[in-house]
């Protein structure tokens, strides 16, 4: 007796409960300490059946499996399993033992010793668990850090954060703006796109706006409870599965380094007091990552920005100063031809410099349009009234327009038409149509397409009111002067001295500026 005292005192302090099972009439023998880790009371009756029922549904055939393997072999019966008490509660059991057989072989009983476990599962899930976590923070912490894409940067973090926080439903929202919308929606994880146009978004439904307008992390054990949600609202939004409205709520700012609050982490779940501190803190920890990320992300973009428009702008002045180059060989060109063909046809000194300091004024009076739009071409309109504006009546203009609609033309089109209408104007308000108070001027331009050749622009002017016109008996400095610069810009020009008024045509490129 003094050896079974020992034992069973040694079995008391070691928590340890001795069982005995017969495998012929399934009776079970059971210590204090076997019943209590069973959820049960010392003097209460605790048989084999009452010990099967109290198994775990999912462990059940293990155990079973395991005690006939025992008896049958005479083999060890070294078994975890679960066990439901009383109270509801699961508990974790360790089972060890042997079978005892007579000499024929037959079994007499199985005997042995039960430990509950509970405290060592737990942790050994809860170190899973926290191995798990860390492992899930360090690949997204590598997914956010080497992403520089918003959309993705958005996704991977809803995704990450929905599981560690336990959600069933999460999104992200970039912005912070009052008139935020759909659009604003980057993220969204266990719950469809779509099921957010029914509610009300960020910051509109009040719930959202601490974690918008004051950076602060909102969280609900009861959202129908919480002092910043209305009876009248509608639901927050709805979970898929059994489309349950939303009860626990979590909510964390995404901030930038610079104090800008880029969005929100919004997450929901159906039942009462999901979300904890801890998931509060690990959200938190991967809304900082985002943050970093977006941060990343959006001063890539402004420098990939500023990159490609400073090559454009590199661009542009390369093309400019070639232009340029092009444009100086013409100018000295035209200056040498005009100096030229304007001695040649001048009676006197004092009407040389008139008519030659008139020409070179109208080609400065082209490029400085030109100078306006960078050498990027000049509107036909713009053309019309600069050269035709100074030939007014009290304001009123004596020229007419008649076009469908404004169009540009290239650099050499603009010089072309500028001095062109130049010479025409001059010519009208000396000898045409601007030398009577009734003459006016029509002009009119369209584009049209020539048979096998690019589109074209056809420019026509033309004369009314004034005095009957004789064709010339030769060929003057200023039709040679026109048709030169048309053909510089890679087309021609017609002039038509019918008795009513001066007609002249142009007909160039468009919009190609071939010179």
């Amino acid at each position: 007796m003094r050896a079974e005292a020992r034992l069973d005192l040694a079995l008391q302090a070691g928590k340890l409960g001795f069982w005995e099972l017969r495998p012929d009439n399934r009776e079970l023998i059971a210590s204090a300490t076997f019943k209590e880790n069973w959820g049960r009371r010392a003097d209460t009756l605790f048989t084999y059946d009452a010990l099967k029922t109290a198994i775990h549904p999912d462990d059940l055939q293990s155990h079973e499996d395991a005690v006939q393997t025992a008896i049958a072999t005479g083999g060890e019966l070294d078994i975890d399993y679960r066990v439901i008490w009383p109270d509801g509660t699961t508990h974790w059991l360790r089972a060890r033992g042997r079978a005892i057989h007579d000499a024929s072989g037959t079994p007499l009983r199985i005997a042995g010793i039960s430990l509950d476990i509970t405290d060592r599962k737990e942790t050994e899930q809860s170190l899973r668990d926290e191995t798990r976590t860390l492992e899930t923070l360090n690949r997204i912490g590598i997914a956010l850090a080497g992403n520089l894409d918003l959309d993705k940067i958005a996704q991977t973090a809803t995704d990450a954060a929905t599981e560690l926080s336990g959600a069933q439903c999460g999104a992200f929202f970039y912005s912070a703006s009052d008139d935020h919308d759909e659009s604003a929606l980057y993220a969204v994880s266990g719950i469809a796109r779509e099921t957010f146009s029914k509610f009300p978004l960020p910051p509109k439904a009040r719930i959202f706006a601490p974690a918008f307008a004051e950076a602060g992390i909102v969280r609900c054990a009861d959202i129908r409870a919480d002092h910043r949600y209305s009876k009248n609202d509608p639901p927050l939004f709805v979970i898929p599965h059994g489309q349950s409205p939303v009860v626990s709520h979590l909510a964390v700012p995404v901030v930038s380094r610079s104090g800008e609050v880029l969005g929100g982490l919004f997450f929901g779940h159906a039942n009462k007091d999901v979300f904890t501190e801890r998931a509060e803190s690990l959200v938190a920890g991967i809304a900082a990552q985002a943050a970093s990320a977006i941060d990343n992300a959006r001063l890539f973009q402004a420098a990939h920005y500023e990159i490609a428009e400073r090559r454009r702008i590199e661009q542009h002045q390369r093309l400019l100063l070639a232009e340029l180059n092009h444009r100086v060989r013409n100018t000295l060109a035209i200056v040498q031809s005009i100096a030229g063909q304007t001695l040649r046809h001048a009676s006197s000194a004092e009407m040389f410099r008139r008519r030659f300091e008139e020409r070179i004024m109208a080609l400065s009076a082209a490029h400085a349009l030109l100078t306006d739009t960078n050498w990027e071409g000049a509107s036909v309109q713009v053309i019309a009234d600069r050269v035709l504006g100074p030939y007014s009546a009290d304001g009123n203009p004596r020229y007419d327009i008649e076009a469908d609609g404004d169009v540009r033309v290239g650099p050499s089109a603009a010089v072309t038409l500028v001095m062109a209408l130049h010479e025409l104007a001059t010519n009208a308000a000396k000898y045409g149509a601007l030398s009577r108070v009734r003459g006016r001027l029509r002009l009119s331009w369209q584009v049209y397409e020539k048979p096998g050749i690019m589109r074209r622009l056809r420019v026509r002017w033309e004369e009314t009111g004034g005095p009957k016109v004789k064709p010339p008996t030769r060929q003057g400095f200023g039709s040679r002067l026109i048709r030169g610069l048309a053909a510089e810009a890679g087309g021609e020009a017609k002039l038509d001295y019918a008795e009513t008024g001066l007609i002249c045509e142009f007909d160039l490129p468009y919009p190609a500026d071939t010179a």
